[in-house]
C-alpha cells in the first residue's frame, strides 16, 4: 500500500510542479540496504571500513530552510546499529537542470560541526538556526538525477568530486537510482594522479522503505536507591528498530540502553515497542518495558533507576508528555 502510494505522490508531484516536486515526494524515507565491498586497493580506509557487508540505514526527510529554497532535503547515512553515529549527512538542494531534460540538479552542502546538527530531520527549530557559515559545499560531487519512468536515476558527472580521506587524494564517483520499492547506489574512489580505481562499494535496499521512529530517553538515578530522591543523569536517543546507547551511573556501572520495534526477531505476530537495560558484561536484561507498537512512550522504573523514552515528533524538538 504505501508503494503505491509514494507512486502516485510521484505521478501527482510530476503533473503538479515537475521533476523537483517528483523527486521530493519520491526520495524521502528510510531505507535499510546491505552494502557491499566489491573491490579494495588500499589497506586502510578509515572513512569506508573494509567489509565484506553492512547493514546500512539511509534516512531521507523533508526539511525547512527558507533562505536555501523551497525543495530541500535531509540525507543522514549510518551503519545499522550506529544511529548516533553518522558517517554522512546532508542538505540536498533540489533545482530543474537543463532546460528540456526531464532532470533535477541535486546541490550538496556538508555541514561544518555534523554533530551539532545529526537528526535534524526531527529537529525543525535547529534548522532555523542554520546560517551559512555552518555548511559547506563540494560543486564537484553535485548529483544530476534523471527521471525515467517512476525511478530517479544519475550520480555524479566527470572527475572534480574530491576525496582526501583516505591520505591519498582521490575523486569519486557516485551513482543512485531511486524507485517506490527499489534504492541502489554504487560509490568508486579513482587516484586522482593516475585514474586508477581504488574501491568499490554497492548498497540496495533489503526490505520495504519504513518509518522508523525516533525516541528520546530521558534517564534519571538516584544515588540512594530510593525512588523519591531521582535526579536528572542525562538523555539518549534511539531509532526504534534496535537503537541502542550505552551510559555510566555515578556509581561505576556501566549499561546498555536497546529499543526494539519492528525489527524485533521474537515478534512477528505481536505488536510491541519493547525497552531493553542491560548490565555491561551481562547477557539477561536487567529490565524490561514494553508499550504497543504505535505508542508515543515507553519506560523502565526500577527505583534506583529510571527510564522515560518518548517519541520526538516530525514537527516539534519536544518530547512526547
Amino acid at each position: 500500500m504505501r508503494l503505491l502510494l509514494a507512486a502516485l505522490l510521484a505521478a501527482q508531484a510530476a503533473g503538479e510542479g515537475g521533476d523537483v516536486a517528483a523527486l521530493e515526494h519520491l526520495w524521502p524515507g528510510v531505507r535499510d540496504s546491505s552494502e557491499q565491498v566489491v573491490m579494495s586497493a588500499a589497506s586502510r580506509d578509515l572513512s569506508w571500513p573494509q567489509l565484506d557487508e553492512r547493514r546500512v540505514r539511509t534516512v531521507v526527510a523533508q526539511v525547512r530552510i527558507p533562505w536555501l529554497g523551497n525543495h530541500l532535503l535531509y540525507l543522514e547515512e549510518f551503519f545499522e546499529d550506529e544511529p548516533e553515529q553518522p558517517r554522512r549527512q546532508l542538505l540536498l538542494q533540489l533545482e530543474p537542470a537543463a532546460e528540456g531534460t526531464h532532470a533535477v540538479h541535486v546541490h550538496l552542502f556538508g555541514f561544518s560541526l555534523p554533530a551539532r546538527w545529526k537528526h535534524l530531520n526531527y529537529r525543525p527549530r535547529s534548522a532555523e538556526q542554520l546560517v551559512w557559515r555552518d555548511l559547506t559545499s563540494a560543486p564537484g560531487c553535485d548529483f544530476i538525477l534523471t527521471r525515467a519512468g517512476d525511478q530517479f536515476r544519475g550520480g555524479t558527472l566527470g572527475d572534480q568530486c574530491r576525496d582526501d580521506s583516505s591520505g591519498t587524494p582521490r575523486y569519486l564517483d557516485y551513482q543512485l537510482v531511486i524507485g517506490a520499492d527499489l534504492y541502489w547506489y554504487r560509490r568508486r574512489a579513482f587516484r586522482e594522479s593516475d585514474g586508477q580505481l581504488q574501491q568499490e562499494v554497492i548498497g540496495f535496499n533489503r526490505f520495504e522503505p519504513n518509518e522508523a521512529r525516533l525516541y528520546a530517553c530521558r534517564i534519571a538515578w538516584s544515588a540512594s536507591g530510593a525512588a523519591r530522591e531521582l535526579r536528572p543523569l542525562l538523555n539518549l536517543e534511539l531509532y526504534e528498530a534496535g537503537g541502542h546507547g550505552r551510559f555510566v551511573t555515578p556509581d561505576g556501572r556501566a549499561f546498555l540502553l536497546t529499543l526494539h520495534g519492528r525489527d524485533w526477531p521474537f515478534a512477528h505476530d505481536r505488536d510491541a515497542l519493547i525497552l531493553l537495560l542491560q548490565e555491561e558484561g551481562r547477557e539477561e536484561p536487567l529490565a524490561t518495558g514494553w508499550a504497543q507498537m504505535d505508542a508515543q512512550a515507553v519506560a523502565l522504573q526500577l527505583g534506583w533507576l529510571e527510564v522515560r523514552c518518548g517519541s520526538i515528533a516530525p514537527d516539534s524538538d519536544e518530547l512526547t508528555q
